[in-house]
Parts: structure tokens; C-alpha cells; sequence
């Protein structure tokens, strides 16, 4: 019997359980896990437990990335209840809106109110005590008096200029001063009534004819006056009710001004001197309430007419004026016109050479009476008084305008009491007599505003010229049909400038109480 022998290398099946064994793999385990499942469900579960890690993973990676959210929301409408409207301010609410388109005035506040104007007006101390109220103290207004060359540009109420006119703008504080001056309500209503005449009589062009109203031809002056009454009362070329017949008269004034800077035109009677002289101050005064580029500048040439071409001589040797330029004699009447222009150029703010102001010093000496030749005639503190051309000829008329110069230019006002008291007693106090025979406006002008600067407004000097002024005037004010406001032409020189010239006197002599505060003197 012959033996089998194994092959070297074959190993049989039956040999593997004892020979070692190898470890098992992964699909071993889930071979021994899931026993005999077959193979490709194994591999399914396989893939899809590899797919869902990586979901997971794509997950967690996303979770870092900054993104808006996408939500979907749906709106669903709902009933709000009403609530009450809250209340809105003027400002705000369209509905207060002016229903028509506003004019230019609508962006002009006019400052002064206009006055009721009635024949008869009382008043009582409890209304002038309400208007000091309403209206306050004028002393917050200016401080700066008439011999003060500074000119305040502070804003006074509602925009309208301070400094030395600050006072006129307002119709509560005029009433106050004059009230305090001894006027009131009745010479408030007086003066609207001649400002009405004056608005209502002013050309279309913006000047009065004088011989349309019993004068000669003095319209260059007359209007000069006009306007300084409406300037006067508060109303300007940029405020006040009669603001349209100050522009007109102020585009008038400069429209004939000449180009040597005069204001005159040919045909006016005596001479240049006058027109010029009162037409320049109504434009100095314009210029320095409003303003205005063009009437300031306009003023500025009328100033430097008066101090370069008009009047007479240079530097230290300078005099004063009269009717034509650089005349061999000065008068103080015309004088008078020139000082006060040149003063309201100044306060105003304009160029003004003060060697001007020392030739009119100098002028005023030579015409005045001094010490004992002046006192020969009474006992009047010594008082000066003055003449015409020269110290003969002296009059109640000519002292006032003097002893007004002299204020002026800054002359301290107890230096010229006995002149003052001179005037006065001599000339009198103001009195229309029967038919106007004792009028002389040009006399009440100067001496209204002397009295009030030296003595006023509770001196007893003032007080009895006053009295006679108010009552003159008040009194004889026309109150029937055309010429209901105006003053009848009576009286010296009344018949050159007419009625429209004596009513701007009158209503300059009735503003005295504030067109210029009283002098710190």
C-alpha cells in the first residue's frame, strides 16, 4: 500500500481554521454584524450613512455663514381704530396758510399803528399809564441826544433803527414823550391829520406844488419840509404807513439834485441857499432812519456841497452861508438850515469836515450881542442875542435861531438863557390872534424847538410856550372838506410856501416832544 503525501505549499480547505488568523476588515464586521445579508444591501447602507455625514457637515459649515434670513410672512389686514388728531402749530399746519398769494407788504412790518383820528380826544392818566405799558420805556430805545455826533446802528423794536431817532418809530412811545412834554392825544391826532393832507396833496411825481396851494415857487424847500415831517413821525422809505410818499418825495429830491450835489432847480425863489439847505437836511435825516444805499449817498454829495462849494471860505478861515454860493455876507437865517443839515449829516453818519461846524461858530460870534450891550435893554442873565448879518438888527426871530445854532454845535444850554428868555419875553409865545394875524410859523419853529431843548419838557419857560403853541395850532387846524388837516396860509412868509409848507411847519412844530430827545445839557 503506498502513502499519500501533501504538496508542499497547498494548504486545504479544512487547514485554515487551524493555521492563524488574519483580522478581520470593516465588511468582515458588518459581515458578522448582519450575518449573511448580502452584499450590495450592505453597500447601500454603507453610502447613505456617508451621504448623511456630509449633510451634517454642510450643515455645520452653513451655520458659520452670515446670511439674511428668508422669512416668509403673511400679512393679514386688520381694523385700526381711529384716534384723535393731536393738535398742530400754525407753522405746520397748511390749512392757516393765507388763502391768497402775499403782497410785497405782507413781508414789511409797518411799526407804526395808526391813529384814530377824531376831532375831540380826551384822555386820561390811567390811558397814558396802559400805553407806557403796552408800548414800554423809550429809554431802552436810545440814549443818544441831539448833541451827540455818534449814531447807534443798534435794532430798535420790529427792525426799525435806534440811535437818536430811535423814539419815533412806535406810536406808544410818541404818545408817552409827548404826553410827558406836555402834549398828549390831542396833538397826536392833530399831527395825523396833517400828515394825512400832506399824503393826500404830494404829486404824483413825489413833490408839493406850492403854487398850487397859494405859495410862490418854492417847491424844493417845501417838499424838504414834508418830508421831514413824515420822517418825523416814524415813517421812512423802508416802515411806516406813509412809506410810499417818502419814497416818491426822496426818488424826487434826488431826481433834481444837480451834479455839483445841490438840490435846486431854476425858477425857486431865494435863491439856492434855502432849497438846498432844508432839502439836504430832510435827505440827511432820510438817509441816516433807512438806509439806503442810494439816499445816503445822495446825502453825502448834498453835505459836500454845503462844506466844499457852498460855503464861504477855506480851512481856519471858513464863515457861513447864504442865498448864493461863497457870498460876500452870511445870514443867520439861512444859517440856521445849514447847521441843522450838516448836524443831521453827521449823527447820521456822513462825511461831515468839522472845520464847517467852527466856521459857523465863528459866524455866530460876529452877529451876536454879548455881556452889557446886550443886557442894556433888561436884565436877562446876560443874555445874547443875535442879528442878522451882523450884531445890528437884533429880533426875537433871529435870537432863536441863533441861540438853536448854537445848541447845535454844541454850545451848553445854561450859556444861553438869557437869550432864550429874551426871545420869549420880546417875541412872545405863540398866539394865532383874529385871522391869523399874529402867526409867524417860521418864529414857532425855531423857538418851539430852542424852548424845548433848553427848558423842557417841565421848565416854566416851556411850559407857557407850549401852552400857546399847542393851542395856536390845535385850535386852528382846518377840520372841513379839502383842506380838513392842513393850516391856512397866514402869517410871515406863509405866501411863499403856501399851504403845503405852513402845514409841515405846524406838524414839525407838534413833533417837537420826540423827533429829537432833549440835549444831555
Amino acid at each position: 500500500m503506498s502513502t499519500y503525501q501533501k504538496p508542499v505549499g497547498v494548504v486545504e480547505l479544512d487547514d485554515h481554521l487551524e493555521a492563524p488568523a488574519a483580522a478581520p476588515g470593516a465588511l468582515d464586521q458588518l459581515s458578522g454584524q448582519f450575518g449573511a445579508a448580502p452584499w450590495w444591501a450592505i453597500s447601500g447602507v454603507f453610502h447613505g450613512l456617508l451621504i448623511l455625514l456630509v449633510f451634517l457637515i454642510g450643515m455645520v459649515a452653513m451655520h458659520f455663514v452670515k446670511k439674511d434670513p428668508v422669512v416668509a410672512v403673511t400679512i393679514e389686514k386688520i381694523q385700526v381704530p381711529e384716534v384723535e388728531k393731536p393738535p398742530t402749530t400754525a407753522i405746520l399746519d397748511s390749512k392757516l396758510r393765507p388763502e391768497v398769494e402775499p403782497t410785497e407788504e405782507s413781508y414789511v412790518q409797518v411799526v407804526v399803528n395808526e391813529i384814530e383820528v377824531n376831532d375831540v380826544v380826551m384822555e386820561t392818566p390811567d390811558e397814558v399809564q396802559d400805553q407806557d405799558k403796552a408800548h414800554g420805556d423809550p429809554d431802552f430805545l436810545t440814549n443818544v441826544s441831539l448833541n451827540s455826533t455818534s449814531f447807534s446802528k443798534a435794532i430798535g423794536p420790529n427792525g426799525a433803527p435806534s440811535g437818536i431817532n430811535g423814539q419815533r418809530y412806535d406810536r406808544g412811545i410818541r404818545l408817552r414823550l409827548a404826553t410827558k412834554g406836555k402834549g398828549g392825544k390831542h396833538t397826536e391826532s392833530a399831527v395825523e391829520r396833517a400828515l394825512k393832507w400832506l399824503a393826500d396833496h404830494q404829486e404824483a411825481d413825489g413833490h408839493w406844488d406850492c403854487q398850487k396851494y397859494g405859495g410862490k415857487q418854492a417847491d424844493v424847500a417845501t417838499t424838504g419840509l414834508a418830508m421831514l415831517a413824515f420822517l418825523g413821525a416814524g415813517h421812512t422809505e423802508k416802515v411806516g404807513k406813509y412809506k410810499p410818499n417818502v419814497i416818491r418825495a426822496v426818488q424826487w429830491m434826488r431826481g433834481i439834485q444837480n451834479a455839483d450835489g445841490s438840490y435846486f432847480k431854476n425858477g425857486e425863489t431865494h435863491g439856492i441857499g434855502y432849497h438846498h439847505a432844508v432839502a439836504g437836511l430832510a435827505m440827511a435825516e432820510a438817509a441816516g432812519m433807512a438806509r439806503v444805499p442810494a439816499t445816503v449817498a445822495s446825502a453825502q454829495k448834498g453835505a459836500d456841497y454845503s462844506v466844499d462849494i457852498h460855503q464861504k471860505g477855506e480851512g481856519s478861515e471858513k464863515l457861513a452861508w447864504r442865498y448864493a454860493a461863497r457870498s460876500a455876507t452870511n445870514d443867520i437865517s439861512v444859517t440856521g438850515w445849514f447847521i441843522m443839515q450838516l448836524k443831521a449829516a453827521k449823527v447820521a453818519g456822513l462825511r461831515v469836515d468839522t472845520q464847517a461846524f467852527d466856521g459857523a461858530m465863528r459866524f455866530l460870534d460876529s452877529v451876536e450881542q454879548k455881556g452889557a450891550e446886550a443886557n442894556a435893554g433888561g436884565s436877562y442873565g446876560g443874555g445874547n442875542r443875535y442879528g442878522y448879518t451882523d450884531a445890528n438888527g437884533v429880533s426875537p426871530r433871529r435870537t432863536a435861531i441863533g441861540c438853536l445854532g448854537r445848541l447845535f454845535v454844541g454850545t451848553p444850554g445854561q450859556e444861553l438863557a438869557g437869550g432864550v428868555n429874551w426871545f420869549v419875553e420880546k417875541g412872545g409865545v405863540p398866539n394865532w390872534g383874529a385871522n391869523g394875524g399874529n402867526v409867524d410859523l417860521y418864529y414857532w419853529y425855531y423857538g418851539t424847538f430852542t424852548v424845548y431843548q433848553f427848558d423842557g419838557p417841565d421848565g416854566p419857560v416851556w411850559t407857557r410856550w407850549n401852552k400857546g403853541m399847542v393851542s395856536s395850532l390845535c385850535d386852528n387846524q382846518r377840520l372841513d372838506g379839502d383842506d380838513k388837516g392842513s393850516w391856512d396860509p397866514v402869517g410871515d412868509y406863509s405866501n411863499y410856501w403856501g399851504r403845503a409848507g405852513q402845514t409841515a411847519l405846524g406838524v414839525l412844530c407838534l413833533e417837537v416832544y420826540y423827533r429829537y430827545l432833549k440835549m444831555g445839557n
